[in-house]
């Protein structure tokens, strides 16, 4: 009984196959389709050729001007049916300090600080340790409450 229900599946799966030979035409694409969507003026679907890079598909959909694409691999190849977000870049994913070893340069690009503080905030770090919570910051000589506010978004530990 169990080789005639195995005959029946097998006789039913050979019927049901799709017998057309496969075309190397269709195998090979010469283009690829890659969705471009963010900071761009020309959202969509773009045809590109195949082995196109991010650039090229950047260069075609026009990134806006608060573009961010320095997260992006401008070398690396698409494939078809791709998905591409460029993001905006705002304030938030700027670039943060860390206070904990953060050069003099560094620390002076903070609002607020200037070479003078920058030295302090070295000196009480190599004096104290490393700081524990952002806010730790505020014990190091000419920073107060006003100062700290406008560089909390900027550093890190």
């Amino acid at each position: 009984m169990k080789q005639i229900l195995i005959l029946f599946l097998l006789l039913v799966a050979v019927l049901t196959i799709d017998m057309t030979p496969l075309s190397l035409d269709e195998i090979s694409q010469d283009q690829i389709r890659v969705t471009v969507s963010g900071a761009v003026e020309h959202e969509g679907t773009l045809v590109l050729d195949r082995y196109a890079t991010v650039q090229d598909a950047l260069d075609e959909a026009k990134p806006l001007d608060n573009a961010d694409v320095s997260s992006l691999n401008p070398l690396m190849i698409l494939s078809d049916q791709d998905v591409l977000v460029v993001p905006e870049f705002n304030a938030e994913s700027a670039v943060t300090v860390s206070i904990n070893t953060g050069t003099l340069e560094e620390l002076d690009s903070l609002p607020g600080i200037g070479p003078s503080t920058a030295q302090s905030i070295i000196d009480y770090r190599n004096a104290n340790g490393l700081f524990q919570t952002i806010e730790d910051i505020m014990n190091v000589k000419g920073i107060g409450e006003a100062k700290f506010e406008k560089m909390k978004d900027m550093i890190t530990l």
